[in-house]
């Protein structure tokens, strides 16, 4: 049965794929894959629009050939030495990205990301367009053509938003250098120019908005649903440096969610349970990809495999902050709790995912967004907005940390941060605790590096010594899809 529901699955993510991105040069008119429908004809009621949003979802999922693997959420950590390379990964792209001077040209893995995500952007597309031309009375559930079309804009903005972080320059709203924005589906190889930063800005904000009017409450937290689509805006905020908005964003999250939403009691147990659905329904998640036995999910097998962790990452939270005499200590037992030696050959692997070495069932998540990242988005943007460590900017930090396990002593260790903690200080145990955090989730470290780095002048060779050139914080567009494409898209600075 499971293998039935699969194919059908397949059939409508067939008909979503169409044009991914330039550097596939040829007519939608000359690809024909097996049991694919035409679009027109295929989403025609609420039936076929579900089955065509679950191809959406599936675009997440690892494929075996081309794009589709975790390329996206691996490349970063390994720019920000979170992540080493594996030795089976030892080519010319994978150190490109550890020593901080990726390749241009015929980079594999960065066209997967950069492809991959396309695809997802693509697909929804796709449903947009035909789910926009139906009416309300060709669904059977009253308001559900609307959440189709908010879900559908939430994923479309998390994909664009992944491809523009690591792509584009969007630590600078006034730069050129966006990413194509396509908000209409492929129906060819024409390539098109990149868009600005601020012009994918305001894409992003637009999808977002209308997924936070449109989108359920609540379907399950595999989905998009409302909550995350606020979170995801007040994380976009940040990146853009609207840190106003994105405070009260995030401070609406935190506060109005409801019991579906919440930091969990007890951190290792969000990523424990790799045997059961239960993996599903933390109140941590806001939103996940969800990976079940016999569908690849593509993180879990790649740990260990195309990366690991780096050894220093296991002793990192031993290190501390002095605040007034007070050597306040990263971590307690996070990085133990979910980081592991493999038995064969010592390697350092997260405990995040298990798809590698558990056998039978077994459940993956890929974590875009979970509710402690927004505590931490809501303290640095609510601290920068007001040029200073407020109470409620603290209050959400140490939330964090207690939770983890930190102690309000006021003695060395594992610790709360006090009242009299500097604005610079503070801000830098904001990146500290998410490095521990979040880490091996989507990269996040690597961003914040270079946020710090273009805001405040951070010097990230202090973090990354071999991360010397800012024109290397971001991705090469890769040579083959500029050509593919005539030359319309255009190069990143220092390519």
């Amino acid at each position: 049965m499971k293998i039935n529901k699969n194919i059908y699955v397949c059939m409508v993510s067939l008909l979503l794929i169409s044009l991914s991105s330039c550097e596939l040069a040829r007519d939608l008119d000359d690809f024909e894959p097996n049991y694919a429908l035409d679009a027109d004809a295929a989403i025609v009621d609420e039936a076929s629009a579900e089955l065509a949003l679950a191809g959406v979802y599936s675009g997440f999922r690892q494929r075996s050939v081309g794009a589709g693997n975790p390329e996206i959420y691996y490349i970063p950590s390994l720019m920000s030495g979170l992540m080493l390379n594996s030795s089976f990964y030892t080519n010319q792209e994978m150190l490109g990205y550890v020593n901080n001077a990726p390749i241009p040209m015929n980079a594999s893995t960065g066209l997967g990301a950069y492809s991959g995500m396309y695809d997802i952007v693509n697909r929804c597309n796709w449903l947009i367009e035909k789910v926009s031309l139906l009416s309300d009375t060709d669904f059977d559930t009253p308001g559900r053509r609307a959440e189709i079309l908010g879900e559908t804009k939430a994923v479309r903005a998390t994909a664009n938003f992944y491809l523009l972080r690591l792509f584009g320059q969007f630590y600078d709203t006034d730069s050129k250098y966006g990413i194509t924005l396509r908000l209409d589906p492929a129906r060819s190889n024409e390539a098109l120019p990149r868009n600005t930063v601020a012009e994918v800005y305001d894409a992003l904000i637009a999808d977002l908005d209308d997924a936070i009017a449109n989108a359920p409450d609540l379907r399950a937290k595999y989905y998009t649903n409302k909550t995350y689509a606020r979170a995801l805006k007040a994380k976009v905020m940040l990146y853009k440096g609207d840190y106003v908005a994105a405070a009260t964003l995030a401070g609406e999250v935190m506060h109005n969610s409801g019991g579906s939403f919440d930091l969990a009691p007890d951190y290792a147990g969000i990523f424990a349970d790799h045997t059961s659905p239960a993996l599903f329904e933390s109140p941590e998640v806001l939103f996940g990809s969800k990976g079940e036995p016999q569908a690849g999910l593509g993180i879990g097998n790649f740990m260990g495999f195309w990366g690991v962790a780096n050894p220093a990452f296991k002793t990192f939270g031993e290190q501390w902050i002095s605040v007034d005499g007070q050597n306040i200590t990263h971590d307690g037992d996070r990085i133990a709790q979910t980081t592991r030696e493999d038995d064969l050959n010592g390697l350092l692997l997260s405990d995040k995912y298990r798809n590698r070495d558990l056998v039978g069932e077994n459940y993956e998540m890929i974590y875009h967004l979970r509710m402690a990242e927004v505590y931490l988005v809501y303290a640095e943007a609510h601290a920068r907005s007001n040029n200073s460590v407020t109470p409620e900017a603290l209050e959400a930090l140490n939330a964090v940390r207690t939770r983890a396990g930190a102690t309000t002593t006021g003695e060395d260790g594992f610790e709360t941060y006090p009242a009299s903690i500097s604005l610079e200080q503070f801000l830098e145990a904001i990146r500290i605790e998410k490095y521990i955090e979040l880490a091996m989730e989507t990269g996040e470290e690597w961003f914040d590096l270079v946020r710090y780095h273009f805001i405040d002048g951070f010097d990230v060779t202090l973090v990354k010594p071999t991360a010397t050139d800012p024109d290397k914080y971001i991705l090469p567009i890769d040579g083959v899809t500029i050509e593919a494409g005539n030359n319309v898209v255009e190069q990143n600075p220092g390519y």
